[in-house]
């Protein structure tokens, strides 16, 4: 087994188990719930990941475990759920260009 991985096997069967039951609840629930099944699946992948994280990632999974919480609470206000998610799709651009070359190639 790959020392490199992120989750353990049972952790990864919980995320999937998150994953598939929520895309059934989907069926029946708003269509606002989807974001909120997503950002719970992100925000239990981050905590699985922060023990092993590299440093390149450490900032990001801490923030989004700081930030998921407070975001399932502005659910019912579209524009500030919409403006965290904006919010949180820079932070994961941000965190790609950190383990990619293209941060190192910029000015």
């Amino acid at each position: 087994m790959s020392e490199n991985w992120v989750l353990k096997e049972d952790e990864a069967v919980e995320l999937l188990a998150l994953l598939i039951t929520s895309a059934r609840i989907q069926m029946e629930e708003p269509a606002q719930y989807g974001p909120l099944r997503l950002l719970t699946a992100a925000e239990r992948l981050s905590g699985m990941m922060l023990e092993r994280a590299s440093e390149k990632s450490l900032a990001f999974l801490q923030e989004n475990i700081e930030r998921i919480p407070d975001m399932h609470m502005t659910m019912s206000d579209v524009e500030a759920y919409r403006a965290a998610l904006d919010e949180r799709c820079r932070a994961v651009a941000a965190c790609l260009l950190r383990h990619s070359s293209l941060s190192e190639a910029a000015p």
